[in-house]
């Protein structure tokens, strides 16, 4: 019994149907999406109109800038230093670019924020690099905590600054914005802000810290008193001078130097 052949009419009957349900759909879409492409449409003609009038405006050209925290600058030095002009479009400036050259002229600045203010206005925020130490080279410069070298440098000691003495020279030599590398001089000045931060000299001055032998490091207090702490195991080692001090007086008439390098502190007398 042979079998019924399915209509080739009926299956392209189905097949219109469905596309005509879909390019309905699909103009359906279009229709409600109409009003939403042109409002963008509108929206990046408007924008694009306030860009080209911004750029090209001379509302916008940089007429001042201000630098705050650098003292007080005459309105062409402010320019100078952060090496911008006059007529500048203030919204096309790089800002970070900016930032990047102060940092590189004034490695003395630890951080450098630029902002605009609208409509012709540079508003330049600092932040120092505060003086911690001084090194003793063929003069005295100050560094940071980050031993960075500081602008300025004084034949003679700077008052109330520690100085480290026997540092090496860094390799980059002795220019504003060098960091000091050397691993001697980090441990020396670790040793600096331990012994500060401790309060172990009480009401006494931390004056010097040699470091010219590094295995027998020693500092001095009240420029007059050495107290020897070898090259290594400070924070025992200043624990025990803790204790020394609860008992001895550091009186720079009867002391010449403390000894913490052995089992037993040694106190040698004027």
């Amino acid at each position: 019994m042979a079998r019924p052949v399915k209509s080739k009419t009926k299956k392209k009957g189905i097949t219109s149907i469905l596309s005509l349900n879909v390019l309905g759909g699909l103009g359906k879409l279009l229709f409600l999406g109409l009003p939403y492409v042109f409002s963008l449409l509108v929206i990046g003609v408007l924008f694009g109109t306030v860009i080209a009038y911004a750029i090209n405006s001379p509302t916008f050209d940089l007429k001042e800038v201000e630098i705050l925290n650098a003292g007080v600058l005459a309105p062409e030095q402010a320019f100078k230093f952060c090496e911008l002009r006059k007529g500048e479009n203030l919204i096309t400036l790089d800002l970070v670019g900016v930032q990047q050259v102060i940092k590189r002229r004034h490695p003395e600045f630890k951080e450098v924020r630029v902002r605009r203010v609208l409509p012709s206005r540079i508003e330049v925020l600092l932040k120092r690099r505060t003086p911690v130490a001084q090194i003793a080279f063929s003069r005295y410069v100050q560094v940071d905590k980050d031993l960075v070298i500081l602008p300025g440098s004084s034949s003679v000691p700077f008052k109330n600054l520690t100085t480290l003495e026997g540092a090496p020279i860094p390799r980059a030599g002795l220019a504003v914005g060098v960091t000091i590398e050397d691993l001697i001089t980090k441990n020396a000045l670790k040793l600096t802000d331990i012994i500060k931060r401790s309060n172990i000299l009480r009401k006494h001055t931390l004056t010097q810290i040699d470091i010219g032998d590094p295995k027998n490091i020693s500092f001095t207090v009240d420029s007059s008193i050495e107290i020897r702490i070898g090259n290594g195991h400070f924070s025992e080692r200043l624990k025990i001078l803790d204790q020394t001090l609860k008992t001895v007086e550091l009186d720079s008439k009867k002391i010449r130097y403390i000894d913490l390098r052995f089992d037993d502190v040694v106190i040698g007398p004027r």
